[in-house]
């Protein structure tokens, strides 16, 4: 069976669709006889004789394409054969038909048909010559008989049909040519374009794992804890890099390299320093190093084996093979003085790509304001150390801090440092990790000063900017509170009090036991707190609802044994209704309205209507007019709008100066809100009388609403505000 496959498949590779094409033409003849034999209306000597030509015929041509199948190489020797034979049987045929009519003479046609199809217009025609001579033989008994134009028009049938089969023949060939010219050519063109693409995208490939290296040190350059951590953590990373099996970086000190870093400390190939880029007789004055910190400029060189690389390597044969050299300026800003340099060794054929060095470029630039930013870090650090003398004032002057910016954060802390007390209690953590924890939970926030007030005050749900800008807190309360020794465990329990059990959280992705454990605990009172608090936009869910959902993200956002003692302690826990993101101090309530303040009067908006209006389980608010002002339209056409927003500023003043206990509010241009905490009697009169409505036309109207706790209420605006409350469905509640 495997031979005969394999033959087959070299019959395959030898033949084509015009042999195909040939193999069906004689099968459709060996067909197109039997169905002569069948129904033609042959006399019983003819069927004889057409028996035996079409037994010959099929034997014939079997054995042909047996010695095809087994020969391939021999196929036109048989097809030559077949044709010999061909026309002898065919010429036995009509020479055994005594009549001139008889009709065994149209296989001629068929045998100078597949063989032009096959051989083309030249063979054709001299097959059509000799199957003229065949056929003038087979007949030559009836010569004397016959009219000689009756044979001619015969005959020259043959050439008739020989002609425009052969040259359609030819003309398939030739297009055949030509597609095949096409192919070629259009493989030659995908070949080089494949090539070309493929040459890009292994650069794009390139470049796009030196991005991954630029990106990575990126992030360490946001999460090393120090300097030296930084600089070995960078050079170890670039040496993981593909093409760069060794980098260094050099620290300058009075202009000459003191302090070097090297992908492995133990492994250091370099001589121990200092280096003077400034020593025209020391050998590392040649380097590329030296010379981009004397010229303040990346500078590029090319290994030339030529040339003894004047690097001072403890051995000359240590580093070797690599293709070359670039060396970055580390610094500060963009014209500043180097602060060192980073020499990076390639092995790469090509060398550096252009938008590698642009990259690289901007890299170094950032190691070099790292440096900068932890050189002040550490003179800050030493300030901050001296001039902090009580840690534990220290502690509850943050703690004051956070409550002077924003009362709910406050509040939240130590709401959440009660909820880890309690679940360290039940868990059995010990008394001086319980302070600590204790003291991490009131500070737990204290990194939320570095937020802006947009962010940290945005009485709303947060963009993916805000929430990034948010999520810095807890590496830069870490930050804040590792500078200073008595707050270095608190610190390091703030840092990961966002870290997932699953490993989804932030800012290091630490999993499961390799979180602290104080900082789990904070996670999940952290967690319980945000979902029993009430925010503007969401309102805080049941003790037992909280609970459930701590219970089905166990093992996933929280540890399961913090979980269990969770689930025990925190059932009973009393929470204030009272407790919101609205705001509280007069400082708060000036940063509030940053949010929903009208630009024009200065009085809050109709968004802090509706908060206010949907949040009546925890305000105090009970008394509500809408006022409204008819004829300003009037008013603007005859005066113009400037006069009409001045008269808008000196309304809301009188109404604040009339009604000092109320809250106001300017919504839909011509409306303004009175609400007030306890019932409000308003003289339409009175508000009539205002000066700036004195002569204007304008006319002041006033409707009054009593706020009852419980219902929804909503603003509706056709001509002028309409506020009512809304009937809600005890299967919609």
């Amino acid at each position: 069976m495997v031979f005969l496959q394999k033959q087959w498949g070299k019959v395959r590779g030898c033949t084509s669709e015009v042999d195909l094409t040939f193999l069906l033409l004689r099968i459709f003849s060996l067909l197109g006889g039997l169905g002569w034999l069948l129904i033609g209306h042959l006399s019983f000597g003819e069927k004889g004789v057409l028996v035996q030509a079409l037994g010959s015929f099929f034997i014939y041509s079997l054995i042909g394409y047996v010695v095809i199948f087994f020969w391939p190489s021999r196929l036109k020797k048989v097809y030559l054969a077949s044709l010999f034979l061909d026309l002898l049987f065919l010429s036995v045929l009509v020479h055994a038909e005594s009549s001139f009519e008889n009709s065994f003479f149209l296989g001629y046609y068929l045998l100078i048909c597949l063989h032009t199809v096959y051989f083309g217009l030249r063979f054709g025609l001299l097959v059509a010559v000799f199957s003229a001579l065949c056929y003038v033989v087979s007949i030559l008994p009836m010569l004397p008989h016959l009219q000689w134009t009756d044979l001619a028009i015969r005959i020259s049938f043959f050439f008739f049909i020989t002609v425009p089969v052969g040259l359609l023949t030819e003309k398939v060939k030739r297009d055949k040519k030509k597609i095949e010219y096409f192919n070629r050519t259009l493989e030659a063109m995908v070949a080089q374009r494949t090539k070309k693409i493929g040459t890009l995208f292994d650069q794009e490939r390139y470049l796009r794992n030196i991005l991954h290296t630029v990106a990575h040190i990126n992030k360490l350059l946001i999460t090393s804890p120090n300097l030296i951590s930084l600089l070995e953590a960078s050079c170890a990373r670039f040496a993981q890099h593909g093409h760069y099996d060794f980098c260094w970086i050099g620290l300058l000190a009075e202009d000459r390299i003191e302090t070097i870093y090297t992908p492995d400390a133990a492994v250091n190939p370099l001589l121990a320093p200092p280096y003077d880029p400034y020593d025209q007789e020391a050998p590392f004055y040649r380097t590329p190093a030296a010379q981009c910190l004397r010229e303040n400029r990346t500078v590029i060189q090319a290994n030339d084996v030529q040339t003894p690389d004047a690097t001072p390597w403890r051995q000359g044969e240590e580093v070797r093979g690599f293709q070359g050299v670039i060396s970055l300026p580390l610094r500060a800003r963009q014209n500043g003085l180097p602060l060192g340099v980073l020499t990076i060794y390639t092995w790469r054929a090509d060398g550096f790509e252009l938008e590698e060095k642009d990259m690289l470029d901007e890299l170094a630039g950032d190691i070099g304001f790292a440096i900068d930013s932890f050189r002040q870090k550490e003179a800050v650090g030493k300030l901050t150390a001296e001039r902090t003398a009580n840690y534990e004032e220290t502690i509850f002057s943050f703690a004051d801090m956070i409550e002077q910016r924003d009362t709910y954060t406050a509040g939240h802390t130590e709401r959440v440092a009660h909820y880890c007390l309690l679940i360290a209690r039940a868990m059995g953590i010990g008394l001086a990790e319980k302070k600590n924890l204790y003291k991490a939970a009131i500070l737990h926030d204290i990194g939320k000063v570095a937020t802006p007030d947009s962010v940290l005050l945005k009485p709303g749900k947060l963009s993916k900017l805000d929430y990034d800008l948010i999520k810095v807190h807890a590496f830069a309360g870490y930050e804040m509170l590792s500078q200073i020794q008595m707050y270095q465990d608190l610190a390091v329990i703030i840092q990961h009090h966002h870290e997932r059990y699953d490993g989804k959280g932030y800012p290091d992705g630490l999993k499961g036991e390799d979180i602290p454990l104080l900082s789990r605990i904070m996670t999940v009172g952290d967690a319980f707190d945000a979902m029993t608090t009430n925010r503007i936009y969401k309102s805080k869910k049941d003790i037992p609802v909280a609970l459930d959902e701590l219970r089905a993200c166990s093992g996933s956002q929280f540890d399961p044994q913090v979980v269990k003692a969770a689930l025990t302690v925190l059932a009973d826990v009393k929470i204030s209704s009272t407790v919101s993101q609205l705001p509280v101090t007069k400082l708060e309530k000036k940063r509030f309205s940053y949010f929903f303040n009208d630009k024009l009067t200065g009085l809050y908006n109709e968004d802090y209507l509706k908060i206010i209006l949907n949040n009546r389980d925890i305000n105090q608010y009970k008394c509500l007019h809408m006022l409204h002002l008819q004829n300003v339209p009037e008013y603007n056409k005859r005066r113009g709008w400037d006069k009409g927003d001045l008269l808008f500023k000196d309304f809301a003043a009188e109404l604040q100066t009339a009604l000092p206990d109320a809250l106001f509010f300017r919504a839909y241009g011509n409306d303004f809100a009175a609400i007030a905490k306890e019932h409000l009697d308003i003289d339409r009169q009175e508000l009539n009388d205002f000066a700036c409505l004195a002569d204007t036309g304008i006319v002041v109207e006033v409707q009054h609403l009593d706020l009852t706790v419980g219902k929804v209420y909503t603003i509706d605006k056709l001509d002028r505000m309409k506020i009512h409350s809304l009937v809600v469905s005890p299967l919609n509640e």
